[in-house]
């Protein structure tokens, strides 16, 4: 291609970044089942403790990023403490500007793909430093550094902010080269997706069933992680008033999960699957076979949780810049009443959590109880209408980025041999102009009004962790049954194993 383009400046970077290679021939049904348990085990790695902080860390970290953590996989006090957000954020930049025409990439071409991928990757990896180092820099792990006191120590621990940003780093790289797998082809569906899926699950279980027991700060007790765990524990017929004390307890502490968050993402789940199940079938036929017809199904949920998930990266997106900024600008000396205008944070001791009560970006995070939400009805409508509008946005377009688009799918048909019934081949596009669209909004808005409703109710990004869970598991396990199908059925080593349950 003549002239020069935005996207070549990525080639410069193309020797000196790490790379999985694209595989030189077909990936067997088997080596991707390999492949997809393999890369998920080294992917819970991620949820190892950082060396250099205390044993209780994530209870000594002022955390102000406890209202979107499960949703993006982020574990306070790991090696996955910026979770997979750097790699989303990157993702959508790219893809974004892909399919409003700002950069000039063509997909078709090899190079252009090597290049577009490798943009996605360095965005990742600069997202990932820059958190990184302003985390460190704000102070947010100085009550958590092992043998350094805040109050009595003068000196700056340098060597364990230096060893805290080298492991948060590498690991965020790491991760990026093992979703990079997923997408090179070695693996089931998208690399983000699926491990989104797989913490969704493995915290939708720990929450509820967790045996680890942990201290609780400022206090002499033990709880289980798990809320239906320590429930059973405390549990006694015999003790009314304290098993009725209990109770309420599971559903309302702070510091470990509780049941309320559970029965929200389970509330969810169920929503999702019921309108995973919703779709128009629009009946097509074969203008090469005589007498072969068939449907053709859109479903609402046209694209997925990927709009839910856009616009909850967003606004996490603002909530950590705008911290970083606040949190950088008080060490500067920036006086506190110029920076509550963006943010004014409030310690929960109950929960060592920081609390937005006001200034800008508490209008873009969502309540930590239904009270508070009630309370504050200009801020709750004003989160609850940019998550919507952001996912209906961004269903619109991505229509049109992916190949889903009205014109794609006519095109596709004409390629096939296909029609739709009653329908002229002209008039094919528009027809489905008038239902993909419908459909990509309307499943959208039922998906955000889901997890809008979940967050209102104090669901703390777990009814949307679950929503998008969910929602890529339903993606990886269709791509998973055409591949099953396509290698023949029941052959195959997998094949063979199952074959004895």
């Amino acid at each position: 291609m003549s002239g020069f383009r935005l996207l070549d400046l990525v080639k410069f970077f193309l020797p000196i970044l790490p790379e999985i290679e694209a595989p030189y021939e077909k990936i067997s049904f088997d080596e991707k089942i390999v492949y997809t348990v393999g890369s998920a085990i080294l992917f819970l790695f991620g949820q190892l403790p950082i060396y250099g902080l205390k044993v209780d860390s994530q209870f000594l970290i002022n955390d102000p990023f406890y209202n979107f953590r499960s949703i993006f996989a982020m574990n306070k006090g790991t090696l996955f403490e910026l979770g997979l957000l750097p790699m989303i954020t990157a993702g959508f930049i790219w893809q974004i500007l892909a399919g409003l025409r700002l950069i000039n990439v063509n997909f078709k071409l090899r190079y252009d793909r090597e290049l577009f991928q490798t943009g996605q990757k360095l965005t990742s990896f600069v997202l990932s430093a820059v958190f990184a180092a302003g985390l460190i820099y704000s102070g947010y792990y100085d009550n958590a550094i092992k043998g350094y006191d805040i109050v009595k120590d003068s000196t700056v621990p340098y060597g364990s902010y230096l060893i805290i940003f080298l492991q948060i780093t590498t690991w965020s790289w790491i991760v990026a080269l093992i979703v990079e797998i997923f997408d090179k082809g070695y693996s089931f569906g998208s690399g983000v997706l699926s491990f989104l899926a797989i913490q969704v699950g493995s915290d939708f279980v720990g929450k509820v069933l967790g045996l680890e027991s942990f201290k609780i700060i400022n206090s002499n007790r033990y709880e289980s992680y798990g809320a239906l765990m320590n429930l059973l524990r405390n549990f006694s017929i015999f003790k009314p008033s304290q098993t009725i004390n209990q109770i309420w307890h599971a559903f309302t502490r702070a510091q470990l999960p509780n049941l309320t968050h559970f029965y929200i993402a389970l509330l969810s789940i169920l929503l999702v699957i019921y309108l995973q199940n919703m779709r128009i079938e629009l009946p097509i036929r074969s203008s090469k076979v005589r007498g072969m017809n068939n449907v053709y199904p859109i479903r609402l949920l046209y694209t997925g949780g990927l709009p839910v998930l856009f616009a909850f990266t967003v606004v996490a997106n603002v909530q950590v810049l705008g911290y970083l900024i606040v949190s950088i600008a008080s060490k500067f000396g920036v006086s506190e009443s110029i920076t509550s205008w963006l943010a004014h944070y409030v310690l929960n001791p109950g929960s060592n959590n920081l609390v937005l009560t006001s200034g800008a970006l508490s209008y873009f995070s969502s309540t930590p109880t239904p009270l508070t939400a009630v309370l504050s009805p200009v801020k709750t409508t004003t989160y609850a209408l940019t998550v919507v509008a952001l996912s209906v946005w961004f269903s619109l377009k991505w229509s049109y980025i992916s190949g889903g688009s009205p014109k794609d799918i006519s095109k596709q048909f004409k390629d096939q041999g296909i029609s739709l019934s009653g329908k002229r081949d002209i008039s094919i596009a528009k027809e489905l102009g008038r239902v993909v669209p419908v459909a990509a909004v309307s499943g959208a808005f039922c998906l955000s009004a889901v997890v809008v409703a979940g967050e209102v109710l104090g669901g703390l990004g777990n009814g949307v962790a679950a929503v998008v869970g969910v929602t890529s598991t339903f993606a990886i396990l269709e791509e998973f049954m055409l591949e099953y199908q396509q290698s023949g059925g029941m052959s195959g080593q997998f094949a063979n194993a199952m074959s004895g349950f």
